[in-house]
């Protein structure tokens, strides 16, 4: 399968506005370029000559900009030593009116890098002494209450460096409105789609867009202004940032560059979930950006206002969370864009920012107190590209260190066997690591990510593949390995620790059970056994598919008297309200009715299609021939499943060619793992 459906089914189960962050790493294996760059001129000043930046900038930018290239435009701004030294638009703002863009006037949606200047504010609030960074965020949010069963409290810190440890909030396309009347307040959002705690505070990263929503209603209400108003008075105006909107407006429409879509057609003006969206609504110029590039890297001051001290603007640009030191996580507002071990021995920190239509990036040096922004007209991957960037620049104008040849530890593969097993992204739940210990200091990684590498052992806990890339591991209070970081530079993977009783390690369906289990699609009973082959019920099934769509379950009044109080009532509600399944009539769900082979196959062919929008055609499923005679309406889902490789060892050939489905036969649980396991695996992934 091509990356484009890889990336739309993500997008499904993803928040949109961290959706190229996470896909970096797919986009970076999968394109792998790298810039040839002519020789630049070395100012022997040490300050970056600006008609030689330029020189490099359009470099850059031929390769990227232009019709058939990754964008159609994209705006740039410099800052050094307190200043603009370099302002740059190229190509066009909007291709059918052939307007160009101006770095001081086209407005861009900035995406994610709207969370750097939520946590900007943050700290001019826990300056004035009205936020606590380590205090229980209850006691800022008149009376909304999560659900945390951990003795540990989420603080401020933690939504800020994204360790909360919250679930995952799922949004989709249908969190975003075209008609921009629309206007779901961030109180609004905040309430209803309030996730629980279900990792102890502090003790995992995960990049969380609700975190910072949920930042940006705290600010709200310590200080009895809108999100919105906070921010034009304390944040905006200060910076005379005059040009930029934090909700889009017939203003901001008139400068606003046309976003286009992968498909290279213009996107319709859009507004998002909650409107004012502390997490990545911000629409702003290169320009204004400039602005608070040089408040960050000048002590906190710009045109003479003070916006934050320099304690401040150490927890800003200083990493707060870490897996190693060697592998950081997130500071207040910033993220490890760039790849582990790609520092070459610099300070840098960044943000980066994708929405449909949009990409751009920060980068700073503050010992260089350097900055650059870069905005795209189209979703272009906003870390690939500061990565690209972020090499080139470096090899033209700062040092790279030398370095001592690496050694390595030695460790038995018994002693490296604590780190074997399945894991799962926190974020992406589908994606798994596989390790498996080889001895003497080597590892071999199955990384859905990445793909197949041997890492050797640098440090007890770290180790680095033959591309230089780290992997390292987290161990619990009890020594024990619970998580890992690699590939996905914004989430850990949990280890997979569930051992289902009944199945055996032997059996031909084990694979296909112990990937659903990592990946939290199947549980098993409360006594550790999974009923391999139990048939599947609706309500099993209903499960199974909230927990692959990655759906939030809804809060709404059950609608089935059958399933209310039950195990399975918000899942069933959520599955119906998706559009997953049906209920047998208005009232009743039939939770516990068993299904047929040719039943669940009826019903999961439209929920992949809902997936992957052309799955149908992906395969060639009139050339599949049944030794059974289906009716018509469930003989074309039977042959999809089939074509498309998602039935398994529950299924045989015969020698004339016709496959033996037993359709009207019950689905056991163990097969329906496997339907469920090549689908995501095979299809969706492509990886199998």
């Amino acid at each position: 399968m091509d990356k484009r459906k890889k990336v739309w089914f993500v997008n499904l189960i993803l928040s949109i506005t961290g959706l190229a962050i996470i896909l970096t790493v797919i986009t970076f294996i999968s394109q792998n370029k790298k810039n040839e760059a002519k020789p630049v001129k070395q100012p022997s000043s040490g300050v970056i000559d600006s008609a030689e930046l330029e020189k490099l900038l359009n470099q850059f930018m031929d390769e990227k900009i232009g019709v058939d290239k990754e964008a159609p435009g994209a705006a740039v701004a410099v800052v050094q030593d307190g200043r603009i030294v370099l302002s740059k638009g190229y190509g066009y703002a909007d291709l059918n009116k052939n307007t160009a863009v101006d770095p001081k006037q086209t407005l861009f949606r900035i995406g994610s890098v709207t969370k750097t200047f939520t946590a900007a504010a943050i700290m001019q609030l826990v300056e004035e002494g009205k936020l606590d960074l380590y205090r229980d965020i209850q006691a800022y949010l008149d009376g909304i209450e999560f659900n945390n069963p951990f003795a540990e409290p989420v603080t401020i810190h933690h939504l800020l460096t994204h360790t909360s440890g919250f679930q995952v909030t799922t949004e989709t396309m249908q969190d975003i409105y075209e008609d921009l009347s629309t206007f779901i307040s961030l109180k609004e959002y905040i309430d209803k789609n309030k996730p629980p705690v279900i990792r102890e505070p502090g003790t995992s990263y995960m990049y969380d867009n609700y975190a910072y929503n949920l930042l940006g209603f705290i600010i709200g209400n310590v200080t009895g202004m809108s999100y919105q108003q906070y921010m034009e008075e304390y944040i905006l105006k200060p910076l005379k940032m005059n040009n930029t909107h934090m909700i889009i407006t017939e203003q901001a429409l008139m400068h606003l560059a046309v976003g286009y879509g992968s498909d290279d057609n213009p996107l319709a003006p859009y507004t998002l979930t909650p409107a004012e969206a502390p997490d990545g609504g911000m629409l702003t110029t290169a320009e204004d950006v400039a602005h608070f590039m040089i408040a960050q890297l000048n002590g906190g001051i710009y045109d003479g206002n003070y916006l934050w001290s320099e304690d401040s603007l150490k927890l800003m640009q200083q990493y707060q969370s870490s897996i190693s030191s060697e592998y950081p996580d997130a500071s207040y507002g910033y993220e490890n864009l760039l790849e582990s071990g790609k520092h070459y021995g610099q300070w840098i920190i960044g943000k980066g920012g994708d929405v449909p239509g949009y990409s751009s990036f920060i980068l700073m040096f503050p010992k260089e107190k350097f900055g650059i922004f870069i905005a795209f007209n189209k979703q272009v991957s906003s870390a690939y590209v500061a990565r690209e960037w972020n090499q080139l620049f470096i090899e033209q104008y700062l040092p790279v260190p030398s370095t001592a040849p690496p050694t390595y530890l030695k460790s038995s593969q018994q002693q490296l066997k604590r780190f074997e097993g399945t894991y799962s992204d926190l974020r992406i739940k589908i994606m798994l690591t596989k390790v498996t210990a080889t001895g003497n200091g080597e590892l071999t990684v199955e990384d859905d990510f990445t793909g197949v590498h041997k890492l050797k052992q640098k440090e007890e806990l770290v180790f680095e593949d033959e591309n230089g890339d780290l992997l390292a591991f987290k161990e619990d209070k009890s020594g024990n390995i619970n998580y890992l970081k690699y590939g996905n530079p914004v989430s850990y993977a949990g280890k997979s620790t569930i051992i289902f009783q009944d199945v055996s390690a032997n059996s031909v369906y084990e694979p296909y059970i112990s990937n659903l289990k990592a990946m939290g699609i199947v549980y098993g009973a409360s006594n550790g056994k999974y009923h391999p082959e139990q048939p599947l019920t609706r309500a099993q099934l209903a499960a199974m598919l909230v927990r692959m769509m990655g759906i939030n379950l809804v809060q709404t009044r059950p609608q089935f008297i059958d399933t209310e109080g039950t195990w399975a009532e918000r899942q069933v509600e959520t599955a119906v309200a998706a559009g997953l399944m049906k209920g047998m009539d208005g009232q009743h769900f039939e939770p516990d009715k068993v299904l047929t082979r040719q039943e669940v196959a009826a019903i999961l062919v439209p929920v992949f299609q809902t997936a992957v929008p052309d799955f149908l055609s992906l395969f060639q499923s009139e050339k599949v021939k049944l030794s059974e005679k289906p009716t018509s309406e469930v003989a074309d889902s039977i042959k999809v499943l089939v074509a498309a490789g998602i039935t398994g060892p529950d299924t045989v050939v015969n020698e004339n060619g016709t496959v033996v489905f037993r359709g009207t036969e019950l689905l056991t649980r163990q097969e329906a793992a496997v339907w469920f396991n090549n689908f995501i695996r095979k299809v969706v992934l492509g990886i199998e």
